[in-house]
């Protein structure tokens, strides 16, 4: 039945004439509850605007149209999505379970594990040479270390790293930590700005000297490498390091991933793989398997793998078990997937990164046959 109603709701979307035993259908269905009938008010409402919405336009114009109503109405987060087949029926579904999210909340009652309220992150770690631990502040503007060498100091969730180039010395390395649930900037002593993801570490000198700039990453980083063709910018992960003059682009190497992944937005980026050495292009990615040594160039759409800086993900039939991944890191929850063939479910579109998951899961059961079940400490992903 649900269906049928999609298809129904989208030819009134598109302003296609309806059936006689279409439209008895669609009343019969709108008059099983008040939100049928909701939902079947808002459709028709969105026909009424000036800009008439065709039945073949891409699919991103529907995306721009019902997050624009929906902000309207209320104003809150909302997780937009495409079905990977980029149907218009799939995304009215998706539509629907918007709208319910939003005039319907109260039938919702998350933990506070399902609703993750972002808006209260844990603080990043900052280590000292010596082994010393610092919580770094997201928003007042604090001193972390202030002598006669080196001032750093945060800002608006920044660590501005400054030092005093004037007296020669060997530079003393620190190590700034990213929980899970949390992100953080760093500026670096010659202009570089690195923003941390979610359950990432960054390894770096509190001065440059020598000829190269050389820093170690784990976790996720989108550098944004200040100009210097003097001293190249270097950044080791795992088996390889990917070295710079001047450019952006993202580093991707989690522990637990197999593969590590360098994309590039801006420049141009030598990426050296044990026996495999690239100079990449804009709108590329070198990816290294850590257990075959495979490795792979190819271009992509940067968006799915720099979006994330700028607070929201973009993916295109990202597997299950990918998404979850990231969740799991921003969310800060444990995910376990009842069967394996789950893993594999694609999915595309975009989500804001302070989202409620509560208003993702209620989507993704409607867009597939899954469903998620709260079980003490963690989240149970099923077949339905």
């Amino acid at each position: 039945m649900n269906e049928d109603i999609d298809e129904i709701l989208a030819n009134i979307l598109a302003k296609e004439p309806l059936t006689d035993e279409e439209k008895q259908h669609l009343q019969a269905w709108s008059n099983i509850s008040s939100k049928n009938e909701k939902t079947k008010k808002f459709i028709q409402a969105l026909t009424r605007q000036k800009k008439v919405l065709n039945k073949h336009q891409k699919k991103e114009i529907v995306f721009t149209r019902i997050k624009k109503e929906i902000y309207q109405k209320k104003k809150k987060r909302i997780i937009y999505w495409s079905s990977f087949a980029a149907s218009i029926i799939l995304l009215i579904g998706i539509f629907l379970v918007f709208q319910q999210a939003i005039f319907y909340k109260e039938e919702f009652s998350p933990t506070p594990m399902y609703a993750s309220n972002l808006s209260f992150q844990p603080s990043a770690e900052l280590i000292l040479p010596d082994g010393e631990k610092r919580f770094l502040s997201r928003e007042k503007a604090t001193v972390v270390i202030a002598d006669s060498n080196r001032a750093m100091r945060t800002d608006k969730q920044t660590l501005f790293v400054e030092s005093n180039n004037l007296i020669p010395r060997e530079p003393q390395y620190y190590t700034i930590n990213i929980p899970l649930g949390a992100e953080y900037n760093i500026i670096l002593p010659d202009g570089t700005k690195i923003y941390l993801n979610a359950g990432s570490s960054l390894k770096y000198p509190d001065q440059f000297i020598g000829e190269k700039r050389e820093v170690s990453l784990i976790g996720e980083g989108y550098f944004e490498v200040a100009s210097d063709s003097l001293h190249p910018f270097v950044v080791h992960v795992a088996d390889m390091s990917i070295q710079v003059l001047g450019t952006s682009f993202n580093i991707n190497a989690y522990p637990e991933e197999e593969w590590v992944k360098t994309t590039l937005v801006e420049g141009s980026v030598k990426a050296l793989c044990g026996n495999h050495n690239f100079i990449m292009k804009p709108n590329t990615q070198v990816a290294y398997n850590k257990e075959t040594q495979k490795v792979e160039y190819f271009p992509v759409n940067i968006q799915q793998y720099t979006s994330w800086k700028d607070g929201y993900y973009d993916f295109e039939d990202m597997p299950l078990r990918v998404l979850m991944q990231i969740f799991s890191r921003w969310y800060n929850i444990k995910l376990e997937f009842a069967k394996p063939e789950l893993k594999e479910l694609k999915f595309s579109g975009r989500l804001k990164r302070y989202d409620d998951l509560h208003s993702l899961f209620k989507m993704l059961e409607y867009t597939r046959d899954i469903k998620f079940i709260i079980e003490k400490d963690r989240i149970i992903i099923q077949s339905k």
